[in-house]
């Protein structure tokens, strides 16, 4: 037999199996472009102009596509090697050898896998371009994005592929070589045993996802979350895993043991199917699930973002317009000199707050403040405490206090353990604590808001300052720096106006920095919308996976459960109870992924709104009802999804 006959009958099996090639090759195809639009947004320009952790997290997120491709390739190609074993068959006993068939199997994975790749990306490539243009457009960004041909991603993509496309090649002549003729023109009718239900399986899916739940609820720090939510993420994916392969079993195993409920016609035929099949479908369902999870968590957490960018905005900037002096200064003279400044330009300042303050890096040790080298500035324990004095306190609230040169009152001191005294040094002071932070600025809505000292004088402040310089070697000492924040009048474009002509103007001066509101607007909706875009960009990339994994679950089951049917019509079951049937089983399989997805984002909620607090988003309604939102909009699509595959599989059935 020479090459070319081998490859001739490959490629006519291929044409002949098309019903069930199509599928497969379909399926490869979306897989790749996945992949593909993944990694090519891992080295995307804007995505790493939009935030330093990006690449990092799509990375992560190529990684989790990639180990789905690998086990849904694996998937979608046993049900095509089920399908094709008695052909195979047919042909040992026409007296092919094995090595014979092998190469035909060979050729038939080189040409369909080769065309998969290559098809694969080109429309990757196409849907990311497409999408980038449509969001772009819809979403009117600043910023032109774009989605480039990458040489790494296609490298990367290629390369991944042909290994799983090798490893289901090994798997598909395993299948040949070790089977007899009679094993293989029998291997589509041969069922599997019933799956034993494992007690280890089961509890070590409760305990993963139990632990993945605890971190979860129980982190409080944002740092701490941002570090532990991929450790919880994991935990909870693996759980997942096995609590569809292990639950599943006992859930279908104790109604079996139902007689009422199992020995009536649907139920019976529901419950038995799903049962022997379990194993195959726990993957699917456990797929579906987390992808679920990955949607709702993804594009919520990005609209929540940029939804709540106004209450970002009122965070950061509770006045309008601020300028930090580096040096001690007369603040009641600047602010006269920005008075007039503001007359100039035709508005009027309104609202101000004013303070001198000195920045403070110190640990605290029992009720002692450690100063100066002794500090370790990597350590998580380290505070900056801002320290202000009665003056600019008194001005600041309207309230006048009655402090000594040995009395301070305290702010948001760390690891405070209601102590009466403070050792600084040489110095004890006697501790008055505050609910209230005295600085807008530095209130109690600011992420990680500072502990704040108010000293009696400026010569305390200074005491202070000449102690921290003794005992510290700090080549870049902090200095004392001077605050005046303000508010204008005017609409909103005079106020734009306004700070664009006065950033001008103090751009130029030297020890001085000058911030405003309405400029950081502009680039806050720029790169926040750049976070939604790329929320939106991964849960359709995750609703499609969604989809994919669902339409080729019914059709396997479709060819799987046909026959079946068939005889039970043949024997007398109705149309109607057939599709009675069919209705429950496609129930059970569209609720569970989505419940479990929900529950698994109900405790997540914890710990992605303390990851949001390092956005300064504060709004916990605001995040809840986007999430809420997230959660009815996917519903809806997952439920169009169902229908449409469900019409498939009774198609099939049928």
């Amino acid at each position: 037999m020479n090459r070319s006959f081998f490859s001739k009958l490959a490629l006519r099996n291929i044409k002949s199996n098309k019903q069930i090639y199509l599928p497969y090759v379909f399926a490869s195809i979306a897989t790749v472009a996945m992949f593909y639009m993944m990694v090519a947004l891992m080295g995307n320009k804007f995505v790493q102009t939009r935030n330093a952790s990006l690449p990092m997290m799509f990375t992560l997120g190529a990684v989790v596509i990639g180990v789905f491709s690998f086990l849904f390739i694996l998937y979608t190609n046993s049900f095509l090697i089920k399908r094709r074993k008695k052909e195979i068959g047919l042909y040992a006993i026409l007296g092919m050898k094995k090595t014979h068939v092998s190469r035909i199997l060979t050729i038939e994975s080189v040409v369909t896998s080769s065309f998969s790749i290559l098809i694969g990306l080109i429309v990757g490539h196409l849907l990311g371009e497409l999408a980038f243009l449509i969001l772009n457009y819809v979403l009117k960004f600043g910023v032109k994005m774009s989605f480039p041909l990458t040489l790494n991603a296609v490298l990367i993509t290629i390369g991944l592929f042909v290994l799983i496309f090798l490893v289901t090649l090994i798997y598909n002549i395993t299948q040949v070589t070790f089977s007899n003729p009679i094993q293989l023109i029998k291997g589509k009718q041969t069922g599997e045993s019933e799956p034993k239900s494992s007690i280890f399986l089961f509890i070590l899916s409760l305990l993963l996802i139990g632990s993945g739940y605890y971190m979860a609820l129980t982190i409080k720090d944002p740092v701490d979350a941002m570090i532990y939510f991929l450790l919880a993420v994991l935990l909870v994916i693996a759980g997942t895993y096995f609590l569809f392969i292990s639950g599943s079993i006992f859930i279908l195993k104790a109604l079996k043991k139902n007689k009422k409920l199992y020995y009536r016609p649907s139920p019976f035929i529901s419950i038995s199917g799903m049962l022997y099949r379990m194993k195959q479908n726990a993957a699917g369902l456990a797929n579906i699930t987390i992808l679920a999870t990955m949607v709702i968590v993804v594009v919520s957490t990005t609209l929540a973002v940029f939804m709540g960018i106004q209450g970002t905005l009122n965070n950061l900037y509770p006045y309008e317009n601020k300028i930090t002096y580096f040096t001690d200064v007369n603040k009641e003279e600047k602010l006269k000199e920005i008075q007039k400044e503001t007359e100039k330009l035709g508005l009027e300042v309104t609202g101000t707050e004013s303070y001198t303050s000195y920045t403070l890096p110190t640990q605290l040790e029992d009720n002692e403040l450690i100063i100066g080298d002794k500090v370790d500035y990597s350590s998580r324990e380290t505070m900056y405490v801002d320290i202000i004095v009665q003056e600019d306190y008194e001005k600041m609230t309207n309230q006048s206090i009655d402090l000594a040169s040995d009395e301070m009152l305290v702010y948001n001191l760390k690891g405070n353990e209601d102590f009466s005294t403070l050792l600084m040094g040489e110095a004890t002071y006697q501790i008055k604590s505050i609910s209230k932070s005295p600085i807008k600025t530095k209130g109690d809505e600011a992420v990680n808001s500072p502990t704040i000292f108010v000293v009696e004088s400026m010569e305390e402040l200074q005491a202070i300052m000449d102690y921290e310089d003794q005992v510290s070697e700090n080549e870049y000492p902090f200095t004392m720096e001077a605050m005046i924040s303000w508010n204008t009048t005017g609409i909103q474009e005079q106020k734009k106006s306004y700070s664009k002509k006065l950033d001008e103007i103090l751009s130029d001066r030297e020890g001085s920095f000058y911030e405003s509101k309405e400029l950081f607007s502009d680039e806050l909706y720029n790169m926040n919308g750049g976070f939604l875009f790329l929320g939106i960009f991964l849960g359709l990339l995750f609703v499609f996976g969604a989809a994919l994994i669902t339409y080729f679950k019914q059709v396997s089951e479709g060819y799987d459960d046909r026959e079946k049917f068939q005889i039970m019509q043949k024997v007398g079951l109705d149309k109607h109870t057939i599709r009675k049937t069919t209705r429950l089983q496609i129930i059970w399989m569209f609720l569970l992924p989505l419940v479990i997805a929900v529950i698994h984002v109900a405790f997540a909620f914890p710990i992605i709104q303390k990851m949001l607090l390092l956005f300064n988003v504060v709004d916990t309604p605001l995040v809840f009802w986007c999430f809420a939102g997230v959660i009815v909009g996917y519903s809806v699509i997952y439920g169009i999804i169902y229908q449409v595959t469900s019409k498939v599989y009774y198609s099939i059935v049928k």
